[in-house]
């Protein structure tokens, strides 16, 4: 069998979101580009990932990071008829890291700059930005959204701020605005 089906050769695709059946949409629909704007995130997360080195400070970061891309997909499947993935618990496991990584409080803005690791968390954390307004938008719009996932996107982009800014401090690569 093919990878490719051809049945979005017409700008039309199947989405699963809420309690109903599949259906057919466009594919720009708001629930497709929140997908999109998890996935993108996810795969800048990945490209940070593949430069880490796998002790000290990266590894642990490498171990958080992997952590995060599989609750991306959590909080992707949570609006799904297969339902809700994710806790409180998750939450308090990005506030945990977010601390951890974050370490003395930056007095200033931070210019997102640093090598291809840090940059890539930086690109990570601001796509990850977008798919949680993606969600806003969504919730506005009258789709069920479970308040919990919109709190684990703005903990996510914390932590990969966090990230960034202890990667950027270790290797002496902060620009202070």
């Amino acid at each position: 069998m093919p990878l490719y089906t051809r049945t979005g050769d017409e700008g039309i695709t199947w989405c699963f979101f809420g309690e109903g059946k599949p259906v057919r949409v466009p594919k720009d629909h708001p629930v497709l580009e929140f997908y999109g704007a998890l996935d993108e995130a996810n795969s800048f997360i990945g490209l940070a990932r593949s430069s880490l080195a796998s002790y000290g400070l990266e590894g642990e970061i490498d171990k958080a990071l992997e952590r995060l891309q599989r609750l991306l997909f959590n909080i992707g499947f949570s609006l799904t008829p297969r339902g809700r993935r994710v806790s409180e618990d998750d939450v308090e496991e990005l506030e945990k890291l977010s601390d951890r990584f974050y370490g003395e409080p930056l007095r200033r803005f931070v210019l997102p700059y640093g090598s291809l690791k840090v940059s890539s968390l930086h690109v990570a954390r601001s796509v990850l930005r977008r798919a949680e307004r993606r969600l806003v938008t969504l919730k506005r719009e009258g789709y069920s959204v479970d308040p919990l996932l919109i709190k684990l996107l703005n903990r996510a982009s914390d932590m990969l701020f966090a990230a960034a800014i202890a990667l950027a401090r270790q290797e002496g690569s902060i620009s202070e605005v």
